[in-house]
């Protein structure tokens, strides 16, 4: 489970040099992000795909390194 919290510099400050997860969702109208570090999580969905907010979480993503999230499967369905 994560707490989710509305303010992305909050989450960023937290990140310090802790391992992170980031997931993007896209239903044709709008980008949603996704990431947790460690308990925390933070979540928004935006209307414009070249929003400075989302490109500067991406940015963030990306520099360290973070884990690109696909999906999710439970884990009795994950071995057959």
């Amino acid at each position: 489970m994560a707490d989710l919290v509305e303010d992305w510099k909050a989450l960023e400050h937290y990140a310090g040099l802790k391992q992170g997860f980031y997931q993007i969702l896209e239903d044709g109208e709008a980008t949603e992000i996704r990431v947790t570090v460690g308990r925390l999580g933070f979540k928004k969905e935006f209307k414009n795909r070249e929003d400075t907010l989302l490109n500067q979480i991406l940015a963030f993503c990306k520099s360290r390194k973070y884990i690109k999230i696909n999906g999710s499967v439970r884990d009795e369905f994950f071995f057959k």
